[in-house]
């Protein structure tokens, strides 16, 4: 009967390593997943000048658009 205890008791510790082993890997997944949405929103961050800067380069070129436009018109006598 002590035979069986033992037993019992290797696999017990075999289920603890096992489950310690997948709440480790969890844990893992958990701080990789938390560094993707870091780096996604450092990414996020970084792009915003630049957004900012495109769009201040559409409204520049409308403007410029604009303005031949008005010189063309001046100058073709049509208005």
């Amino acid at each position: 009967m002590g035979g069986g205890t033992r037993r019992r008791d290797r696999g017990a510790a075999r289920m603890s390593d096992w489950f310690s082993t997948a709440i480790e890997m969890q844990r893992e997944i958990l701080r990789a997943q938390r560094a993707q949405v870091e780096a996604g929103r450092k990414a996020i961050e970084a792009a915003e000048p630049l957004i900012a800067a495109q769009e201040a380069t559409a409204k520049a070129a409308e403007a410029n658009l604009a303005a031949w436009q008005a010189w063309m018109q001046f100058w073709s006598g049509k208005r």
